[in-house]
């Protein structure tokens, strides 16, 4: 270790720290506390399933990793462990303004609206030395869930969730999953996800500061995993932090699509290395810093990635069936967003 691992409340100080205003803190930070909060939903449902992997029948689907329905997980999912790497996936933006940069468009997100929802803003603005209640109560209030099967019939022609039959009851709002390898660190998942895109403030080409409309700089959006990777480690930020910035973006990006699609990156390979990286890269999918920000459920996100192939639509239905499906519509509710079914 050559850095610090910042405690909830030192990572909302970063974010103060960098934030160049309050609506582009509003935005950032808040998007950061939602995804902090489907990250430690998501691990609590992989450490359950963990607990409970002696006591489920053979067949169980969790262990088997077959769902019931077309096109079943491989047992052995993608990554498995820091140990041993990790499988690459193929690039998806996860904000509309990523995608644009990917096919060259100029300009930033939608910027009708100048900032993200206030009601939205659970945690964000007077943080100081405490942490975030929406992270700390792990959304426990969070009691309905909607059912792959649900998910499944808001398109005729769809089968993305159709068939997954958890034999272990929901945790924390997450249903299905695949039993993990290990435990996974709940806190270093989290903390990694509250700073996961802290280099989005670096990437915007109207930053709010003199009351103009928030816009990302579209074609260098995808600069900021590497941005934000750079300036935690400036700050001092442990290596194992700084990664979850750098490592994140769609569904995993490879040296090969970054020189095959000319992107504005080094090359190199900007994948998950464990799997507390991995849960983070998968929650990130739910949310979109998009102006107005909104949710997105695991349909909806299907639907995204299969425009950049039926590859990349295919990893991220296995990212899916690994990890479970979080309430999205409750956490769209409780922080009054748009949701994308």
């Amino acid at each position: 270790m050559t850095g610090y691992i910042p405690t909830l409340a030192q990572a909302d100080e970063l974010h103060h720290k960098i934030a160049p205003s309050q609506v582009a803190y509003d935005l950032i930070h808040t998007h950061c506390v939602i995804i902090a909060t489907i990250t430690r939903q998501l691990v609590r449902r992989q450490n359950a399933l963990f607990m409970r992997r002696c006591t489920l029948p053979k067949d169980a689907p969790e262990l088997t990793g077959k769902c019931g329905g077309k096109g079943d997980l491989p047992a052995s999912g993608r990554v498995t462990d820091s140990a041993n790497g990790s499988a690459f996936g193929a690039y998806s933006g996860d904000d509309d303004v990523e995608t644009n940069a990917i096919n060259g468009a100029n300009g930033g997100v939608d910027d009708t609206q100048s900032q993200a929802n206030a009601g939205a803003n659970s945690g964000a603005g007077d943080t100081g030395s405490r942490t975030n209640p929406a992270i700390n109560d792990g959304a426990g209030d969070v009691s309905a869930h909607v059912t792959p099967a649900v998910l499944a019939q808001k398109r005729n022609n769809s089968n993305v969730l159709d068939g997954i039959n958890a034999t272990v009851p929901p945790t924390d709002g997450v249903s299905g999953g695949i039993v993990p390898p290990r435990l996974l660190d709940e806190n270093l998942a989290v903390v990694g996800a509250m700073l996961h895109d802290i280099g989005t403030y670096l990437v915007l080409k109207h930053d709010g500061s003199d009351g103009e409309k928030l816009q990302f700089d579209g074609p260098n959006y995808i600069l900021h995993g590497l941005r934000g990777y750079d300036w935690l480690l400036s700050q001092g930020v442990d290596e194992s932090i700084a990664q979850f910035a750098r490592n994140h973006t769609g569904v995993g990006l490879t040296r090969d699509q970054v020189v095959a699609q000319g992107l504005p990156l080094p090359p190199a390979d900007y994948v998950p290395m464990n799997l507390e990286q991995e849960v983070v890269m998968v929650a990130d999918k739910y949310n979109s810093k998009s102006i107005p920000p909104r949710f997105l459920t695991a349909e909806a996100y299907a639907r995204k990635a299969r425009r950049f192939g039926s590859d990349n639509e295919r990893q991220w239905l296995d990212l899916v069936k690994k990890y479970g499906v979080p309430d999205i519509p409750a956490l769209a509710k409780k922080f009054d967003m748009k949701l994308d079914e």
